[in-house]
């Protein structure tokens, strides 16, 4: 090998050794590397947000169809089957639920003396107090109470009660499906239930309605 070669593979070694250090010290692209590993969090982060903010809206409006469902029966004088999946309809309208969403009513009254009537363990008492069977009905074929099981159930959301006194209980579950999967979210689909109880405004109490001449017309 003679000193011509040498020099030459000297220089070649060194001009590799500058384009190592210059691509070392380059910046260029380095705002494609960092968006591509910053944006897949940036998604993730407003896909949750907005998931969060969808299930609480929907709860939120969930709740308000509640009331207004508790206000309708507090001024009327009688309901039955029809009006009640009516208002099952109408609840799944205003929640923006799915169709599995359901409405149970209760009519209380306590018929103890008023300190029992303020005891959680018998205040809660029905109206056919001959029979096992609750005051309650709910819509879709789903499940009412029985004595015991309403004073299980309603106890705790009852407030303290006068002899003679009725309450409606108006009970609404709404099945949620948020928009993107659980498994980013952690929200699958949670079912909102809500209890809210009203004293009767224009009547003793709604009364149920099965045949014609259930409740009286005046």
């Amino acid at each position: 090998m003679n000193l011509h070669d040498t020099t030459r593979g000297q220089g070649l070694l060194r001009r590799f050794c500058n384009r190592v250090a210059e691509f070392a010290r380059a910046d260029a692209g380095t705002v494609t590397v960092e968006s591509v590993i910053i944006l897949p969090i940036i998604l993730f982060g407003l896909q949750a947000t907005y998931a969060y903010f969808e299930s609480y809206r929907h709860q939120s409006l969930a709740l308000k169809a509640n009331y207004a469902i508790a206000d309708y029966l507090s001024r009327v004088p009688a309901y039955d089957q029809t009006t009640l999946n009516g208002l099952d309809n109408l609840f799944a309208y205003m929640s923006r639920s799915s169709s599995d969403s359901w409405v149970r009513v209760t009519i209380v009254e306590c018929k103890e003396p008023a300190e029992k009537c303020n005891d959680t363990n018998t205040r809660v008492l029905h109206i056919q107090n001959d029979t096992d069977v609750a005051n309650s009905h709910a819509s879709d074929g789903k499940n009412t109470f029985d004595r015991d099981a309403m004073r299980t159930k309603l106890a705790h959301h009852v407030p303290n009660m006068y002899n003679g006194e009725y309450l409606i209980v108006v009970e609404t579950y709404a099945q949620f499906r948020p928009t993107f999967a659980g498994r980013w979210t952690g929200i699958y689909q949670p079912e909102f239930a809500n209890v809210s109880v009203t004293s009767p405004r224009e009547h003793d109490f709604p009364c149920w309605k099965v045949n014609a001449s259930d409740c009286p017309t005046s």
